[in-house]
């Protein structure tokens, strides 16, 4: 299929019928995709398809798992028969995301369709140089973004999508990968040596697919842009939200699969209307911790399953009570904060580490517990819910602890007691390093507003979202432990959104939920252990002023 230079040997070839039939396919390229490639389609992705030829600016929202990297894979490989010497990139918030459409979508799946295999010349699948290369000329490349995208400006394109688009920073789309597509295509018919013009002149085109994000986000912002634009008549703009429903009407996604999703200890309401539901969500106006605040605090590409060798740094290890494994019920939570100590006394608090556990007794907490405090040797304080049921745990950690390490060496690990319990810490070898959490009214006001002031300073940092790593753990270049850390901040910053300030009939303020199905268990044990930071911080600061007037008198 020819474009810019179709040389006609058959000077008895009607041009007209040749032009219909090429102009046709490219209007109607989903059918292209199922007439003459033979790729079975269900009826939204041909929608999809049809959408992506005809309109120059498109954005897809979907569910998670409703075939996006496909889809896109079939459009440009039908796009780079349709038009020879066509250059089409893919990008996306990671190179590798990018790569894993050529790599996965076409090499690993479409290259098995015959009628597909027999377009293509060449594969690269280079980090740097992953290209696909068709024998009339035409490329679909990965572009390589990089942290700012600026290794990608040399580069342009006719066509550019931008695969999980809710993570690519605006100001890439815009000043680098926007402008990259600004040329015309000439669409001539070499009859001849004799150029005629047959189809008309086509400008560069931007795809946009992803699943939904927050309202907060630039992305957002962008579909609103679509949005407008399409609902005011421009034929440019065109957006579609697909959410699981369609899946589980074409059978792509199960009910129960669903479920199993919705049911994951790592998901929350709000977490999975924009995975699933295709919905754009924000925080209530209610909310203490609305996005707009912990957002810029999730700067943390590196969680901790354990302290790197050699670290010199503070660990404090907090950990909410629960040991029901009814579905409705609280699940315990442990979060590890890191302590990077600032020169007034204060620190940056780094959450490096979350988990959640559901139906886990007090005995196997008390052993989790331990191993993590192996993986964390630097710890200064275990902070144990003692309401309710965790009255009785620290009492688990009053004696000698045997551990088996990766050598199969048994050692020995001492009591450790509450630093309040003076009885206690006449046990032989005792360590107080556990603090009994009991929240009082009081202590809840000081443990959210010094967590609220944390991120307003920006002092508390969070690991980034999920969506920005999840290319490496598909890659498995990171394990399950290590990207289920990200899963859980996401849980914990939709945790934290349902967070309210209410002021009782008494003139007492609480911190209640904004919606009662969504629990805090990951707020409440990241707030315990601030609340504990707070008050060393407070001591220190005390300390340093101290000094420091000392130091002003001996020199009087």
């Amino acid at each position: 299929m020819n474009n810019t230079d179709i040389e006609l040997e058959d000077t008895d070839l009607d041009v007209e019928k040749w032009t219909k039939f090429i102009s046709y396919y490219r209007h109607y390229i989903d059918e292209f995709a199922v007439d003459v490639l033979g790729i079975n389609l269900s009826p939204f992705q041909r929608l999809i398809l049809r959408a992506m030829s005809r309109h120059n600016e498109v954005m897809i929202v979907a569910c998670r798992g409703l075939t996006k990297s496909f889809i896109s894979a079939v459009f440009f490989i039908c796009v780079a028969i349709l038009y020879s010497n066509i250059k089409l990139g893919i990008a996306s918030g990671k190179g590798q995301q990018a790569r894993n459409v050529i790599i996965q979508k076409i090499k690993g799946e479409l290259l098995k369709n015959p009628n597909v295999a027999r377009e293509i010349k060449n594969i690269k699948p280079g980090k740097d140089d992953c290209v696909v290369e068709f024998h009339n000329g035409s490329e679909i490349r990965a572009i390589v973004l990089g942290h700012d995208g600026e290794s990608a400006r040399s580069w342009r394109f006719h066509q550019i999508l931008v695969d999980e688009a809710r993570i690519v920073p605006d100001k890439i789309i815009s000043e680098i990968l926007s402008p990259m597509t600004q040329t015309k295509r000439s669409t001539l018919l070499n009859l001849q040596g004799k150029l005629k013009r047959v189809l008309p002149i086509e400008s560069g085109k931007m795809i946009y697919i992803s699943s939904a994000y927050l309202k907060t986000s630039s992305f957002y912002q962008r579909f609103l842009k679509h949005y407008t634009e399409m609902i005011n008549g421009s034929e440019d703009y065109y957006v579609a939200s697909f959410p699981y429903q369609v899946g589980i009407e074409e059978g792509i996604l199960s009910e129960q699969g669903i479920e199993l999703a919705r049911n994951r200890s790592d998901m929350t309401e709000e977490i999975f209307e924009y995975e699933y539901s295709a919905v754009f969500v924000g925080s209530s106006g209610d909310s203490y911790y609305p996005y707009e605040l912990t957002e810029g605090t999730r700067v943390l590409t590196k969680g901790e399953n354990g302290q790197p060798q050699k670290s010199v740094v503070k660990y404090v290890i907090s950990h909410d009570v629960a040991i029901s494994g009814n579905k409705q019920n609280d699940n315990a939570a442990t979060t590890v904060i890191k302590l990077k100590e600032q020169s007034n006394g204060t620190y940056i608090k780094e959450v490096v580490y979350i988990k959640t556990h559901k139906g886990m007794d007090l005995p196997e907490q008390h052993n989790y517990l331990r191993k993590l405090l192996i993986n964390f040797p630097n710890t200064i304080k275990l902070i144990i819910d003692v309401r309710g049921n965790g009255q009785s745990l620290p009492r688990y950690f009053a004696e000698p602890w045997e551990h088996k390490d990766a050598s199969g060496k048994v050692l020995e690990y001492p009591p450790l007691v509450p630093d309040d319990d003076e009885k206690a810490m006449n046990i032989k070898g005792a360590i107080p390093l556990i603090r009994r959490m009991n929240a009082t009214q009081s202590s809840n006001n000081q443990m959210y507003t010094y967590m609220k002031a944390c991120f307003e300073d920006k002092t508390l940092r969070l690991l980034v979202h999920s969506s920005e790593v999840v290319s490496e753990y598909q890659e498995e270049s990171m394990t399950t432990e290590e990207f289920a850390l990200f899963l859980n901040t996401d849980a914990l910053v939709s945790e934290l959104s349902n967070i309210k300030q209410d002021v009782t009939e008494n003139n007492n303020i609480q911190y209640t939920r904004v919606t009662k199905q969504t629990k805090r268990d990951r707020v409440t044990s990241l707030g315990y252990g601030l609340q504990y930071i707070y008050e060393i911080e407070e001591e220190n600061i005390q300390s340093n002023n101290d000094d420091e007037y000392d130091y002003q008198f001996f020199h009087n």
